[in-house]
């Protein structure tokens, strides 16, 4: 069906509408894919602008849309002018038109704009092609430090009039192109290689990729025009561009044209840098199982044969297996500020290898890492160097009830903790995905810490059960005299006539505020581990226990639920907390009632991971106090997964980031080394209003197909959507600004999409 003109600018005027529908101009550290204050839309050096063009409202679903282009037969001497010599380069502050041998790399970074990815540090540089369907096609490559947007460098260097709205449409959305927009990666960690990419959202043909690919290729002098090494590469930005690529293949191969998706391009990578930054310590290999039993403190630097369930504190890590961003290594070293490596599975090297045992400094940079024999006196300087300041923890101990999500909003979180806080609004946001409860304010573990009472025949047992637990019986002793002298301490006397008992707070505070506790790491451990045995083994108050259990059986009755520890010590502006706190199940039955579990969940405030945690950042341990959120449990889970609401596998194309894994198999943690699905999902071009997605990497458990289906993947997408515009709100950040971390599963046969966690991600 033909449109009338006016029916054809309201196409067109639809289509621009889309594609701003998320646009933001709050962060200046980041180039966004549209701009409110512009209007300007497509371009691709954004690290967040993620919701372009997607109505949450529309029933699409992802996009499978390909190109529609007739197909010509493209050969490298039908390509470009090639045969022609190239005029003089310009070379200025604004722009170069080309690239000579002896510029290399060196001339490309300094007109980039500098972007991290899953790869490392990616440098960016911009370029416009005008008269790209001429004779005559004149290619620019921005400074894009300077000119962040395509359409800027256009109307400001190259005198382009077009309206903001006429170029992006005919830039972008359009299949007839005048002038042609995208941008080069170079990723120094994958042999010397630049990407040509495309906004995921424009219409180009695989016909004008290999057009442009051959007017960029011929102008970069500096890089090989055959063979497989020091190359130009194109990257379709999708599953979309993916498929058009493939349909296109023989076409390229003639041109000798080379293409890499983004899965392919990640196999590559002989190690991958996760987390920069510098570190002194012992270097330890250990296996997981020697983990699991194994003293090791923040200044040792672990080689690990194996992922871990749980990494203890420790300067930093290096990893034989491959890692993801969510994974509990990674996320660890993130929270602490650690050097992170994974050598994806790679033969560690014999220069590493041989530093084992011996005090190292290790400086781990976005695209290369140093490991050498260091002094103790080098070691020492840096480790008082990094000391920080102690920071007291705020609460507030007024609310004593049990109190429902509903009633509980985000400012809940100085009483309940913002894991609880959080539930509470996303239960009123998608009160159909996502669990109803209630929490039990921080009142109640303060209250616990002054009424219950620990005794010298406390001390015993725990003696016992130090011994059970595979300790060296010395240190078991000496956790039994500290026990003991606790209680005296307590009571203001040294004298064995005094009081048996004292409470468990005035107990934990003599205990850690002894010499040894601080100088000795075994011993504190040991001593830890004592103090949640009082936890789990002196009973709740009668009326709170009776009033707990009674509360789970008229929610819930007989069905299982979890009890979900929520702290004040968790989310803060520089420390996630992530994974320390253990939270349980419960039933209404006698064998595992709520007012039994709930100790176990106080306890673990006093692990030794955590408290290690916060002894790094000198947080004040008396200061912590611990909530729990209630909610039902969901037995039948077909997937999980975890998203992070920017697309941090390449923050130069806008989108999400996801993990999803089968069943309940852990994606942070997984016991037998599976590893989960990645993909990150972008906005699909318009008028297709869904998403598309981009496979970095299929899960062991699922190798040959996706986990989720197109629909669900789409639907994932425009829940996080809600959820990123709710939060932003309620943390007064730009919704592009904003990085949350969402935790959700598919549950049962008609798999139901269901959202249980939602948090800060700290970048």
């Amino acid at each position: 069906m033909r449109l009338g003109r006016f029916a054809y600018i309201q196409f067109l005027l639809a289509l621009l509408m889309a594609a701003l529908l998320a646009c933001s101009d709050d962060n200046p550290a980041f180039v966004f894919p549209c701009d409110e204050q512009s209007g300007e839309c497509g371009d691709a050096v954004s690290s967040s602008s993620r919701h372009s063009g997607l109505d949450p409202e529309s029933s699409s679903g992802v996009d499978s849309i390909s190109s529609s282009s007739s197909r010509n037969d493209v050969s490298s001497s039908s390509i470009g002018s090639s045969d022609s010599p190239l005029p003089v380069f310009i070379q200025n502050d604004d722009e170069y038109t080309g690239f000579y041998k002896q510029d290399g790399y060196t001339a490309f970074r300094k007109m980039s704009y500098a972007s991290k990815t899953e790869m490392g540090i990616s440098y960016l540089v911009k370029f416009v092609i005008a008269d790209f369907d001429t004779d005559k096609p004149q290619v620019h490559f921005m400074n894009t430090m300077r000119y962040s947007y395509h359409y800027d460098f256009a109307e400001m260097v190259l005198g382009d009039t077009r309206s903001l709205a006429v170029f992006n449409v005919e830039t972008y959305f359009s299949a007839e192109k005048n002038t042609a927009a995208g941008t080069l990666a170079y990723y120094p960690s994958v042999d010397s290689m630049i990407a040509l990419t495309f906004f995921p959202s424009d219409y180009i043909s695989p016909e004008q990729v290999a057009l442009a690919y051959k007017l960029i290729e011929e102008r970069l002098l500096f890089l090989n025009s055959s063979g497989s090494k020091n190359r130009l590469f194109y990257m379709p930005a999708g599953s979309t561009a993916e498929r058009a690529a493939a349909e296109y293949a023989d076409e390229f191969k003639k041109a000798d044209i080379l293409v890499f998706t983004h899965a392919e391009l990640f196999g590559d990578i002989p190690y991958q840098i996760m987390n920069t930054g510098t570190a002194y310590g012992t270097l330890r290999k250990l296996t997981a199982a020697e983990l699991d039993t194994a003293i090791v403190s923040s200044h040792d630097i672990l080689i690990l044969e194996t992922l871990p369930a749980e990494i203890p504190l420790v300067a930093a890590t290096i990893s034989k297996d491959a890692q993801t961003p969510l994974s509990h290594v990674n996320l660890a070293a993130q929270a602490r500020k650690t050097p992170n490596i994974a050598f994806n599975g790679n033969e560690l090297p014999d220069s590493l290898l041989a530093l084992c045992g011996k005090l190292v400094k290790l400086e781990v940079k976005s695209n290369s890492y140093t490991v050498h024999e260091a002094t103790l006196d080098e070691a020492q300087a840096f480790w008082n160097k990094n000391v920080r300041e102690q920071k007291t923890l705020s609460f507030d101990l007024s609310d004593s009830g049990l109190v429902d999500f509903a009633n509980l909003d985000f400012k809940s979180s100085k009483s309940v903790g913002v894991k609880a806080a959080n539930l509470a609004e996303l239960h009123k946001l998608i009160p159909e995905n996502s669990p109803d409860g209630f929490a039990v304010p921080f009142y109640h573990y303060s209250n616990f810490m002054d009424y219950a009472q620990v005794t010298e025949e406390l001390c015993g047992r725990s003696f016992e059960d130090c011994g059970k637990e595979g300790r060296a019986s010395e240190i078991c002793t000496q956790v039994k005299n500290a026990c003991v002298s606790a209680l005296r301490q307590a009571q203001g006397t040294e004298s064995a006539e005094a009081s048996k008992s004292a409470t468990l707070r005035s107990y934990i505070e003599n205990l850690i505020a002894r010499e040894d506790f601080v100088t000795d790491t075994r011993l504190r451990e040991a001593v830890l581990d004592n103090i949640r045995y009082m936890f789990k083994h002196i009973p709740v108050d009668k009326d709170f226990g009776d009033a707990l259990d009674a509360k789970v059986r008229t929610l819930y009755g007989e069905a299982g639920v979890r009890l979900r520890s929520s702290t004040n010590s968790e989310d803060l502006e520089d420390f996630n907390g992530a994974g320390l706190y253990k939270s349980v199940k419960a039933t209404a039955r006698e064998k595992d009632l709520p007012s039994d579990e709930i100790r176990k969940v106080w306890a673990s405030v006093w692990s030794f991971k955590a408290f290690e945690e916060r002894t790094l950042w000198n947080i004040n341990h008396m200061s912590v106090q611990m909530a729990v959120a209630v909610h039902e449990a969901y037995p039948d889970e077909v997937a999980n997964g975890v998203i992070i609401t920017q697309n941090i596998a390449d923050y130069s194309v806008a989108g999400i980031y996801a993990n999803i894994q089968v069943g309940e198999t852990s994606i942070t943690n997984p016991e037998g080394g599976e590893l989960p699905e990645i993909i990150s999902i972008i906005p699909s071009p318009p008028p297709a209003r869904g998403v598309q997605s981009v496979l970095l990497q299929h899960s062991s458990l699922c190798p040959d197909s996706l986990i989720l289906t197109d629909g669900e993947i789409y639907s994932l997408y425009q829940f996080v959507l809600k959820i990123q515009n709710r939060f932003a709100v309620l943390y007064n950040v730009y919704s592009d600004a904003l990085a949350l971390d969402i935790e959700f599963k598919v549950m049962g046969e008609d798999r139901k999409l269901i959202f249980k966690q939602v948090r800060p991600y700290i970048l």
